[in-house]
């Protein structure tokens, strides 16, 4: 009986053991699968479509908050087409150079001037004296005379000076700068004071006619500012081998001679088109694309020109827009911010599509 006891409390030893050991096995097959699959990457629905042959990414209220989606209605404008050039700030310690020189020749001139009517005076009163027969020796007034003649002289070559010095100032910076130096213009006061600067405009484009009064200037940071024109700058730009301008800004931080700066030239008649931000359009390709809602939530991606570039963007003219050129018009809805969040969804289904 006791060795009945002994095998059956055995039997249900070993048998517990083996139930635990199921058990915990059984258990941790669980709790792996159900890890596994917590771990597991979740794939994002895809927000990409085709409909009626083009690419169209779903983007509802929600989702567009969510990413900085923000779209605006494009409306018609007027504009001038406007062409890009090139702009540097001058260094004006060439101007300071040539206005001190030119101060200092005037100076030279009043000092030989003032010398020059003494010394002629003198010599007109030995010569009365002498012709009044007067107690004064013909040498004495033909030394008065030479002295005189000497004087005379010496004031036509400051003169002559000051003409040289003109001519150069009027050579470097043009016929109007070098009036504000001889007139003592309130506008070389600013300028040396560095309240204004003077910038080179040069064209890269060789039928650019005739330079307009006013000019964009675009600064760091995507700021625009108005230079207004002074004249034609004698000289070409060393590095485009093309004629320039001279315009006049107002100072503001971060200005500094020797500084490039990007200037646009309204050019041509006023036109009817529309504006395209600069934040709506994304590169692909070579190519400039901006996203269309074309309804509620769904966006298409399409194709712009960029040969009419502006200061804060690029301008479509209407002109164009018929011939089908352009991928946009008045009245469209665009994505002005968080247009590569939308590029980057639709490439990114395409590299899911290619990889299954």
């Amino acid at each position: 009986m006791k060795s009945f006891l002994r095998i059956l409390i055995f039997c249900l030893t070993v048998g517990g053991v083996a139930g635990g050991l199921i058990w915990g096995f059984l258990t941790g097959r669980t709790e792996q699968a159900a890890e596994a699959k917590r771990e597991a990457p979740v794939e994002a629905p895809s927000r990409v479509t085709t409909e009626n042959g083009a690419t169209v990414l779903a983007f509802d209220t929600a989702a567009q908050k969510a990413n900085g989606i923000v779209v605006t209605q494009l409306a018609s404008v007027r504009r001038r087409v406007e062409t890009q050039a090139n702009g540097v700030v001058l260094q004006l310690q060439p101007l300071l150079d040539l206005k001190t020189s030119y101060n200092s020749a005037q100076m030279d001139i009043a000092k030989a001037r003032a010398v020059a009517q003494a010394s002629q005076a003198e010599y007109e009163r030995l010569q009365r004296l002498n012709h009044g027969d007067e107690n004064v020796a013909v040498k004495t007034v033909e030394s008065a005379h030479a002295t005189a003649e000497s004087d005379t002289a010496t004031l036509q070559n400051a003169e002559q000076s000051l003409v040289i010095i003109k001519n150069s100032i009027e050579l470097r910076w043009g016929a109007t700068v070098a009036r504000w130096l001889e007139q003592g213009s309130p506008q070389v006061d600013a300028l040396l004071a560095q309240r204004e600067y003077l910038l080179q405009v040069t064209s890269s484009n060789p039928g650019s006619g005739a330079a307009p009064q006013e000019a964009l200037v675009q600064y760091a940071g995507g700021t625009r500012g108005v230079a207004h024109l002074i004249s034609i700058l004698p000289q070409l730009d060393p590095r485009l081998q093309m004629p320039s301008w001279l315009y006049i800004v107002a100072a503001r931080p971060g200005l500094v001679p020797g500084i490039n700066l990007p200037v646009f030239l309204p050019s041509g008649p006023t036109r009817n088109g529309i504006m395209v931000p600069s934040s709506a359009v994304v590169w692909w390709q070579g190519k400039a694309w901006c996203y269309v809602e074309e309804s509620s939530g769904k966006f298409e991606r399409r194709a712009i020109s960029t040969s009419s570039p502006m200061a804060d963007g690029w301008f479509v003219s209407e002109a164009l827009i018929p011939a089908g050129t352009e991928g946009i018009s008045a009245g469209d809805r665009v994505v002005i911010a968080g247009a590569q969040t939308l590029i980057s969804e639709e490439f990114r289904s395409q590299i899911d599509t290619d990889e299954d």
